[in-house]
């Protein structure tokens, strides 16, 4: 299911590249243009700070530039940009940075001017559970670590067979990024318009403009839209299972 979608709506891009070289990329600028906001930026040697406040960079540079440029501005897998780097034909988008927080849709995106998106991320290649939570702004992630132990009881699976788990956007820097590092798992958020867009059937999460949060972000993640444990409520925290 998550391979069919895009959220590159909102984002912000930065197509980096050496002046010389922006006529090539063009046709690059125009087909994101149509699905994010895109920048031109110049290369040079002092242009990094200016480029974290992007969610994603573009860059027609070496790797090695790139790598040697980024990495003393590296704060966290939540807030840093998302990094693809083209190659010198223009034929591959290598995903380096960011693969689940925007660079694997803008890779996958650029497949439609010809080049080949190379992903590395396993979640894009391993089979396994998907969670959807949902949980109020006050729970803890000892909370959410024990409802999703439980929704996970109910299927009598437990947390190895996990793949991801999914939540709403507007929970970004939440417990739900506490839970995911203490459970080691990949953590994919889901815009409100992407869950609003599916055959979701409609719960009390239509009074913050959702239609469903835990069941649609299961469904969403999945890899074949299959729900296996329909929303569960624990306190104040939902999930739902899908694979």
């Amino acid at each position: 299911m998550m391979k069919g979608h895009t959220s590159t709506d909102k984002m912000r891009i930065a197509l980096l590249c050496f002046e010389k070289d922006r006529d090539k990329l063009k046709e690059i600028h125009d087909l994101l243009k149509g699905h994010a906001e895109v920048e031109f930026v110049p290369y040079s040697r002092d242009v990094w700070d200016k480029l974290m406040a992007y969610d994603c960079i573009v860059a027609y540079l070496a790797a090695a530039i790139v790598v040697r440029g980024i990495c003393g501005k590296l704060r966290s897998k939540w807030s840093d940009p998302a990094v693809i780097v083209l190659d010198k034909p223009l034929k591959h988008a290598v995903v380096l940075l960011g693969g689940h927080h925007g660079g694997n849709e803008v890779a996958r995106l650029l497949e439609g001017v010809g080049l080949k998106a190379v992903i590395t991320t396993a979640m894009e290649y391993s089979n396994g559970l998907s969670l959807g939570v949902g949980f109020r702004k006050s729970v803890r992630a000892d909370e959410i670590i024990d409802a999703i132990n439980k929704a996970l009881s109910e299927i009598c699976a437990e947390i190895e067979d996990v793949r991801v788990i999914a939540t709403l956007d507007a929970k970004k820097g939440s417990a739900i990024v506490e839970v995911a590092d203490r459970l080691k798992k990949p953590l994919l958020f889901v815009k409100a318009e992407e869950l609003n867009s599916m055959e979701l059937r409609e719960t009390k999460a239509v009074k913050i403009g959702v239609k469903n949060v835990a069941e649609g972000c299961a469904i969403y993640a999945s890899n074949t839209g299959e729900l296996l444990l329909p929303k569960r409520v624990y306190g104040g925290v939902t999930v739902a299972i899908a694979r």
